[in-house]
């Protein structure tokens, strides 16, 4: 199907869905399964996410809810997937920052994440952490600097992929530091974590869940995290801003969005039993134990959040110079 027909069948079934009756959002969902995609592989953080939140909402909605892994492209695949999908309430996608990144570091894909899609409900955030191998002799984040400067790109460190959150932070506090880092992509960040905890690179950059059972279990050791405030799962790793690097303050977040034309009160009902499934303290323990910490938004707070970071991102990611290779 040429680009011309499948954007006049969008217009068309977007037109369809926006004059359903009243009755006919109130019957959503039916019999049809509703479909969360996941822009990164299977393993990784956010799939695990998407899996515990679907299987909460499918008990909820009463309705079948299955998780369909699209990675590659730092998220591109999986989100332009979500925006050509049916605006009908059975396609979703699990979104991260790294997807409010796609329209300032990829400004030719043929959709914005800005318009092309609308927040359901954010589920929670995480710190990005910066983790070497227990193979290693670096026990600070100083001495991964100090040997980086020796041998210049002679270190490695893996992230979720190309234009990632985690590579901006990997190249953001290698220019802060002044050194030179080798950047590995992955299509997801289980693939990274397994790669450090083996030795094959020496460094990973990746949200804090995937890495904390690798600390707990003494494969990896954390160097540092990027929010604001120190981790309450790990109180003994320090920030990067106390290490020097202030302007890097930011958390991992993770929430669902719909294609733009969903109708409203689909959007309402979905956002409504994802903050129900938040609500529940099972639930919640088990995103803290996976080092995610809950916090809900509802769509209306999700969508203005995520017109806001893209907004950030357009004004602070041209200023860093970095090379997003």
């Amino acid at each position: 199907m040429s680009k011309t027909a499948h954007s006049a069948l969008n217009a068309f079934m977007s037109l369809l869905f926006i004059c359903l009756t009243p009755s006919a959002y109130a019957a959503w969902p039916d019999d049809q399964p509703i479909k969360i995609i996941v822009p990164q592989a299977a393993g990784g953080t956010n799939d695990t996410l998407a899996r515990l939140v679907g299987a909460e909402l499918s008990k909820v909605l009463g309705q079948t809810v299955v998780i369909d892994n699209r990675p590659g492209a730092a998220g591109a695949i999986g989100m332009q997937a979500t925006v050509q999908a049916p605006p009908d309430g059975y396609t979703i996608a699990l979104a991260s920052d790294s997807a409010a990144l796609l329209d300032v570091l990829r400004p030719n894909l043929p959709w914005k994440f800005k318009t092309g899609l609308q927040g359901v409900a954010m589920i929670g955030e995480q710190p990005i952490s910066i983790a070497t191998s227990s193979k290693t002799s670096f026990k600070t984040f100083q001495d991964v600097i100090d040997a980086a400067k020796a041998k210049p790109a002679s270190l490695a460190y893996g992230s979720s992929g190309i234009g990632s959150s985690q590579n901006i932070v990997g190249e953001w506090v290698a220019s802060l530091a002044g050194i030179k880092l080798v950047h590995v992509p992955y299509k997801g960040g289980g693939q990274a974590a397994n790669d450090v905890v083996s030795g094959q690179i020496p460094l990973a950059v990746l949200g804090l869940a995937p890495m904390l059972k690798q600390q707990q279990a003494g494969n990896v050791r954390i160097l540092a995290v990027t929010t604001p405030e120190r981790s309450k799962a790990l109180p003994d790793v320090p920030t990067l801003s106390e290490l020097g690097f202030s302007q890097i303050a930011l958390a991992q977040w993770a929430g669902l969005v719909a294609p733009a034309a969903t109708p409203q009160p689909i959007i309402e009902k979905l956002s409504n039993a994802l903050l129900k499934v938040l609500s529940e303290k099972a639930v919640g323990e088990k995103m803290l134990a996976a080092g995610i910490t809950p916090k809900p938004l509802d769509y209306k707070q999700f969508d203005a959040f995520l017109k806001k970071t893209v907004d950030t991102w357009n004004q602070v990611v041209p200023t860093l110079n970095i090379e997003i290779q």
